[in-house]
């Protein structure tokens, strides 16, 4: 007893003359084992707080206690946490319980999610709960990671080594979880070895585009395919998806956007539902009039349509019109665009288009909106009457509407032009 004592003397001494005399330790028993509890004295009789530590009472864990109370006395002064909270957050490796969870990042992860992304779309908290969940996998595995540096090295081998090198999922993923660690040191306390690896670091996980397939964005559908497409959509009788198919790429609106759309007199206005946590906190709805942009083949097509959807006698397909039904501001609208593409996707002629295009989404079709109106039409259309028929800003119109190219169009583009210059200098000369 004589040497216990004497162990547990010298414990609290080192405590007190590293973290000062508002702490101290103890043994006490729990679940048959004697394990370290820690107190901390407030400053100026404001009362006490305890909580246990998850080390042994004994004196070959002597070193290991003060250690334990020096990073719970860092975290409380420099995070101004609890002392539970500080005790939780500092338990390194996270402490598995028999169901094989990680009880502080899990609670980390609920936190994050129901605090941080509160005022996200559904389908965007589904989606990041999702890559979170994958963060959680990470540590079912030994070793188990000890750091930022040794988490996305297993992050890589078990969730991107399958994903397209440079591709969105990997930057996704890899950007989901360097800014939820980054919450969890700077906001939560967690230990700082846990703050995300840097930019340049993380561009080793996220990879490259291989060479020889170059990096593009949405390919916008041709109008003659588009055209084949109306055509066939028509002849057999599929006519509220071509409704909608029309108001994608002649109106040159979302899909999800047929929700929120009013029709009269012709005239369309459509609520802007592209949502992210900027515009989510902006009480003010955005609406906007939005004109047809017609197909050669098909003139005044689209005004034909909404004459039809205006007076009832065309409708949209059943299953679109339930999906229609289950959307809301919180739940979201993209399961709209989800289902409609399900359908889309199994229609036998976009199939056939799909063979020879296999870069061709749903999306094509908005995107051919904002291709033909600035390189078909003459004159073009401006970017910024562009951007605003299509519900964002210029910036946004040029970073994925505008940055699509191909070769063939922009020599056409340069002959056009160059055949204005010669024209030009030709008039001059005759004067």
């Amino acid at each position: 007893m004589a040497s216990t004592s004497k162990w547990v003397s010298n414990l609290r001494q080192s405590i007190k003359n590293t973290c000062g005399a508002g702490w101290s330790v103890r043994g006490r028993e729990s679940k048959g084992e004697l394990i370290t509890q820690v107190t901390f004295r407030y400053p100026d009789n404001q009362g006490r707080t305890a909580a246990n530590v998850n080390l042994a009472w004994n004196a070959k864990n002597t070193t290991k206690i003060i250690t334990a109370v020096e990073a719970l006395n860092d975290l409380m002064t420099q995070k101004n946490l609890s002392l539970q909270k500080a005790v939780e957050l500092r338990m390194e490796p996270i402490s598995q319980n028999k169901d094989n969870n990680f009880s502080t990042w899990e609670a980390l992860k609920n936190d994050y999610l129901n605090e941080e992304k509160k005022n996200h779309r559904a389908t965007t908290v589904r989606d990041l709960e999702l890559r979170l969940n994958r963060f959680l996998e990470c540590f079912k595995q030994k070793p188990i990671p000890r750091d930022s540096e040794t988490l996305f090295k297993r992050f890589y081998d078990l969730h991107l080594i399958n994903m397209q090198s440079g591709g969105q999922g990997r930057r996704r993923n890899v950007g989901d979880i360097r800014a939820f660690l980054k919450w969890a040191v700077e906001e939560k306390g967690a230990p700082d070895r846990w703050f995300p690896i840097n930019i340049k670091a993380a561009s080793k996980y996220i990879g490259v585009v291989p060479k020889g397939q170059k990096k593009r964005g949405t390919t916008p559908i041709s109008t003659r395919d588009l055209e084949l497409l109306l055509e066939s959509l028509e002849r057999d009788e599929e006519h509220g998806m071509r409704a909608i198919c029309i108001l994608s790429a002649v109106y040159g609106i979302r899909v999800s956007e047929i929700a929120h759309m009013e029709i009269k007199d012709g005239v369309v206005e459509v609520t802007t539902l592209k949502q992210n946590a900027k515009n989510m906190e902006n009480s003010q709805v955005s609406t906007r009039i939005v004109e047809p942009l017609n197909l050669p083949n098909l003139p005044d097509e689209g005004q034909r349509i909404v004459s039809l959807l205006e007076s009832k006698k065309l409708k949209f397909p059943p299953v679109i019109n339930r999906a229609i039904e289950k959307a809301n501001d919180e739940k979201g609208y993209k399961i709209i665009g989800e289902v409609f593409a399900k359908k889309l996707n199994r229609y036998w002629y976009w199939k056939q288009l799909k063979i020879d295009n296999p870069d061709y989404v749903v999306y094509s079709m908005r995107h051919s909106f904002a291709w033909r109106g600035s390189m078909e039409v003459k004159p073009a259309i401006p970017y910024r009457v562009l951007s605003s028929l299509m519900g964002h800003d210029l910036q946004t119109h040029l970073k994925y509407y505008g940055g699509w190219s191909k070769e063939e169009e922009n020599k056409n583009a340069m002959q056009l032009a160059n055949q204005s210059i010669n024209g030009q200098l030709t008039q001059a000369n005759n004067f």
